[in-house]
């Protein structure tokens, strides 16, 4: 049995590991899903007239009229680029380093089917979206090199790898009151895991074998919360309001550390609580003449609510991103905006939607070094072919950020905290594709004779 060091020590040296969203910049903005409105930029809150509608506004699927299938597909490859990295005290630098991930998954997939109670139109659907597609890997050798005074170069090599991702599973219902109004609603059901791997060689003196640290942690996290959308429809208008309620899920964290500075470290988190902040969307779609649609939307997400709670050793809850107090932490809450626009060219039997949009994601997590917001750009493109039956529709995104950055890049720092080693410029980016199918069911007919076979 490997010697075990305070659950509180060995909690802070494997907390940050287990953060994706600031180890390897993944942007948590919690987008629906769909081409249509990656190609808009997401400016869908307003919109939300097809079958990704219960990701965007639960209200929305009032407005579909026949039973229709949802899959979506994504392609996604990041980029991060480190340069200028210089210690603190400008006595030493480091080289740059240059790192790009490819990840594709099912993105979305969805069944809603439509009907009346009461003489009012109701929908109901049954959905699973992949909200966050964790992987992501900075693998390579950094030279070290003294500057003043200056000297021979050393070598370090790093590796670290996040693999994982967190699911949302979720039951909608929407009901249209009046011509105007559409009220929905959904459950949703939250599952996460994900893992990272860090190792650190580092060369020592002349003729000495290298020091190195390597880490694993494995997480998970279980919860739900409900999401209620509101949707008024106007002749060339339309207003939207979502809101994502916060909750406390479930957060298990199993790590160990090794390192030939100390002992390996064991850590086991059964019973700590993750807490998802509020989100509140709010969106317009104008109809501008035929054919044309211009939407923007705006989300606001209260991300200081982000926490950690009963971690050993610790008093409350801390941040999220950080592992700060509330008080204390670098995280700020967030307003995202997005600007979209459609166009429809009528075709024999078709119609070919062409969009566009650009946004702006802010997220919640800082570096807690610098201070340095990061504030991702974003640009979107997108067209389609759609009959009455079926819709195919294709968009590719693009996202940008420069920050200031730390890091710690040696075998000490890494294992016992501290301040960073290295402090510089980091750029990173992502070109998204995705790919929606939308099979709209027209012989209701025959779906009402299966089910009158099967339900009596």
């Amino acid at each position: 049995m490997p010697p075990r060091l305070t659950a509180a020590a060995a909690a802070t040296a494997l907390l940050l590991c287990a953060v994706p969203a600031r180890a390897q910049n993944v942007s948590l903005i919690r987008a629906g899903s769909g081409a249509r409105a990656a190609g808009m930029a997401d400016a869908f809150v307003a919109v939300s007239d097809d079958g990704t509608a219960a990701s965007w506004n639960p209200a929305g699927l009032a407005q579909l009229r026949q039973p229709e299938f949802s899959l979506v597909y994504v392609l996604s490859n990041r980029g991060l680029s480190l340069s200028a990295l210089r210690s603190p005290d400008e006595t030493v630098g480091f080289s740059s380093q240059a790192f790009r991930q490819t990840n594709a998954s099912i993105d979305f997939a969805s069944a809603a089917v439509p009907f009346s109670i009461a003489g009012r139109p109701v929908t109901l659907q049954a959905g699973w979206q992949r909200l966050y597609q964790l992987g992501a890997q900075t693998v390579g050798d950094v030279e070290r090199v003294p500057l003043q005074p200056p000297g021979p170069s050393t070598s370090l090599s790093r590796e670290q790898r996040l693999t994982g991702h967190i699911d949302v599973l979720s039951a909608a219902g929407a009901v249209k009151l009046t011509g105007r109004l559409s009220l929905g609603g959904s459950l949703d059901f939250w599952r996460g895991q994900w893992k990272e791997r860090v190792a650190l060689t580092e060369e020592t003196a002349p003729g000495l074998p290298p020091s190195f640290y390597t880490s694993h942690s494995d997480v998970r996290m279980e919860g739900h919360n409900f999401t209620l959308g509101l949707l008024l429809t106007y002749p060339s208008w339309n207003v939207g309001l979502v809101y994502h309620s916060p909750f406390w899920s479930s957060y298990r964290l199993d790590g160990e550390a090794q390192s030939t500075l100390g002992p390996e470290v064991e850590v086991h988190l059964p019973d700590a609580r993750f807490r998802l902040p509020r989100a509140i969307g709010f969106g317009l779609a104008h109809r501008l003449a035929r054919g044309w649609t211009v939407a923007t939307a705006l989300t606001h997400e209260q991300w200081t609510d982000a926490l950690l709670d009963r971690l050993p050793g610790q008093p409350g809850p801390v941040n999220f991103f950080d592992g700060a107090p509330p008080s204390l932490s670098s995280s700020r809450d967030t307003l995202s905006a997005s600007l979209g626009l459609e166009h429809l060219v009528v075709r024999e039997g078709a119609v070919v939607p062409l969009r566009f949009g650009l946004g702006v994601e802010p997220q919640g997590g800082m570096d807690p070094v610098t201070r340095d917001p990061i504030t991702y750009l974003l640009l979107g493109a997108g067209a389609g072919y759609n009959t009455n039956r079926l819709k195919v529709d294709a968009a590719v995104q693009y996202r940008w950020v420069g920050y200031r950055t730390s890091d710690r890049l040696t075998v000490a720092r890494a294992r016992n905290g501290g301040p960073p080693d290295a402090l510089g410029r980091a750029f990173s980016s992502e070109w998204r594709i995705k790919v929606s199918v939308i099979y709209r069911l027209t012989d209701t007919d025959g779906l009402r004779a299966v089910l009158r076979r099967v339900f009596g």
